[in-house]
């Protein structure tokens, strides 16, 4: 069975060096999936309610058979989550986060900062941002 091959880009930052200094390099992981079917790659821009202001999560959602992942690129940091069973919509989780889709929004949980998930960040798709 041919295989096709996403590429991730994680960014890491080591500790400090010998001299004090950080350096930061980039990784790749490579993730082979079958190509039956078609693994397909959509990014989607949402608006997030954070207290007073809102912010912009970029969403890159990957999916090929069972295998359904999500990028996203939010206050200067990028989470990678997995998508994990959920009574509706589709739900991801990584690190300390947890992305919940349904239709065009998002709830969007720090479980560091919330670990009851009782106050969730509101996210609604961008429209036009295609």
């Amino acid at each position: 069975m041919r295989k096709t091959s996403f590429i991730l880009r994680f960014f890491a930052a080591l500790s400090l060096s010998f001299f004090g200094s950080v350096n930061a390099f980039a990784y790749s992981l490579v993730i082979e999936v079958p190509d039956d079917p078609e693994p397909t790659k959509e990014t989607v821009v949402y608006q997030c309610n954070i207290k007073t202001k809102k912010e912009r999560v970029e969403a890159t959602y990957y999916n090929a058979g069972n295998i359904a992942l999500v990028d996203l690129k939010w206050n200067g940091k990028q989470i990678i989550a997995s998508n994990v069973i959920a009574a509706s919509g589709a739900k991801y989780v990584g690190a300390e986060y947890i992305w919940w889709t349904q239709k065009d929004e998002v709830t969007f949980y720090d479980l560091i900062n919330d670990p009851k998930q009782e106050m969730p960040l509101n996210c609604v798709e961008e429209k036009g941002t295609e």
